[in-house]
């Protein structure tokens, strides 16, 4: 009988990356997935549900759960499905993203303006491993420093616990009910190509904080 190989963290990280899209991905952005995602496997434990016996009664009394259900979410959570599902979502934020080089390339200036632009919050990067990667759905075009018309208002307007990249994503990608233009719902994304209001865009964080 043959022996069966031990599981390593290689394999769990492959496993991970199979469900990760990573064909439109740079060797710098593929070597970056493959770090993060061996750092979050490494650190993954059970999680703690974190709910006291007075917290647990008066969620199943205010109708929020039954005890089924907060007993299923309970459980969901201690074996670390909310865990995974963020690391999934961070991984694939990372992969929609760019390097500093194809920044760089994209934006037809030096590593250096790259680096400058982030700093004065002008282009959102964010830390992945060692390297910090820059989301593609900032960038428009191939002219110099062609970005997202009012990113950088966009990037102030964005509370900080509100600016991981995952959330950002989210917002520019998904459209919104306000933003219609001939009967269509918009992205932000465009909303702001096709020279829309920007108080809308702001009418929309404002919205989106309440809830």
């Amino acid at each position: 009988m043959n022996a069966v190989r031990p599981l390593t963290i290689e394999d769990a990280v492959d496993v991970t990356l199979s469900a990760i899209t990573t064909e439109d991905c740079g060797p710098e952005i593929a070597a970056a997935l493959r770090l993060v995602a061996n750092q979050l496997l490494r650190e993954a434990v059970p999680g703690d549900p974190g709910i006291s016996a007075q917290e647990r009664a008066f969620l199943i009394e205010s109708g929020e759960f039954t005890t089924e259900e907060l007993a299923e979410t309970e459980a969901s959570v201690a074996r670390g499905d909310l865990r995974e599902l963020e690391n999934r979502t961070l991984l694939k934020a990372i992969a929609a993203s760019l390097s500093e080089s194809e920044a760089a390339e994209k934006l037809g200036v030096s590593r250096d303006r790259v680096q400058e632009l982030h700093a004065a919050e002008k282009l959102f990067g964010f830390e992945a491993g060692p390297v910090t990667v820059y989301p593609r759905w900032q960038f428009t075009g191939t002219r110099p420093e062609d970005l997202l018309p009012h990113l950088a208002h966009l990037l102030r307007e964005f509370l900080p616990d509100e600016r991981d990249p995952a959330s950002l994503q989210a917002f520019m990608t998904v459209p919104k009910e306000d933003l219609t233009f001939r009967g269509e719902q918009q992205t932000p994304i465009q909303w702001l190509l096709r020279d829309g209001r920007l108080d809308a865009i702001d009418d929309v964080i404002e919205g989106e904080r309440w809830y």
